[in-house]
C-alpha cells in the first residue's frame, strides 16, 4: 500500500471522528470504511494504530470493544487538513454516520467492563455515558467470570431500561415531597 493511501486512510479517520461527539469502536470504524468500499480491516487496524501511535487519537481499551476518539492534537490536525479530503469522501462519511448515528450513539453509550478482584469476586462495572459523563456507573459483584460475561452482555442489551427503573424509582413523587418536606418544616 502506498504512503498516499496510508495517509488518506489517517485522514479519513480522523474526519469520521470529528464529525461525531461521542467515541466509535473499532468495529463501527472499521463498518465504516468496509460498507463505504474504501479499504479492508487491515488498512483500517493501521491506519488507528498509527493515529494512537501519533497521539492524534485516543484508545480506550474494554474487554469487548476499543473506543476511539480525537486529541485535541487530532482535532487540530483534521481542521488544518479537512480540505485535503475531497468533497465527495466527505459527503460519504457524512452520510453514512448521520443514517447510523442513533444506533452509533447507542452502542457507545453503554460500557462495560469486569475483573477479578482482590478477594476472588468478579466485579462489572456497568456505565451509561453522556459524551464523557456517565450517567450512571454502577458495579455490581458476582462469583464468577461466567457470570460477569453474562451481566456485562445484559447490561448492554438493557441498560437503558435499568437506568429508567433506577431513576423512576428513585425519583416517585412521594420520595420528592417528603424530602421537600424535611428540608422546608
Amino acid at each position: 500500500m502506498s504512503q498516499q493511501l496510508k495517509t488518506l486512510y489517517k485522514l479519513m479517520t480522523m474526519y469520521t471522528l470529528s464529525r461525531v461527539d461521542f467515541a466509535l469502536t473499532n468495529r463501527q470504524i472499521t463498518n465504516l470504511f468496509l460498507d463505504l468500499g474504501y479499504t479492508n480491516y487491515f488498512n483500517v487496524q493501521y491506519a488507528l494504530g498509527d493515529l494512537v501511535d501519533a497521539g492524534l487519537v485516543h484508545e480506550e481499551a474494554y474487554p469487548d470493544y476499543r473506543y476511539y476518539a480525537l486529541t485535541q492534537s487530532g482535532q487540530e490536525s483534521i481542521d488544518a487538513l479537512r480540505s485535503t479530503l475531497s468533497a465527495s469522501i466527505r459527503a460519504d462519511i457524512d452520510d453514512y454516520l448521520k443514517k447510523n448515528r442513533l444506533e452509533f450513539r447507542e452502542a457507545v453509550s453503554s460500557r462495560t467492563e469486569y475483573y477479578k478482584t482482590t478477594e476472588g469476586d468478579w466485579a462489572v462495572r456497568c456505565r451509561v455515558m453522556e459524551h464523557t459523563t456517565a450517567l450512571i456507573d454502577l458495579t455490581l459483584i458476582v462469583p464468577n467470570e461466567t457470570q460477569a460475561k453474562v451481566v456485562a452482555h445484559e447490561w448492554k442489551e438493557n441498560c437503558q431500561e435499568v437506568y429508567a427503573l433506577i431513576i423512576r424509582k428513585l425519583t416517585q413523587p412521594d420520595h420528592i415531597d417528603r424530602i421537600v418536606e424535611e428540608e422546608n418544616p
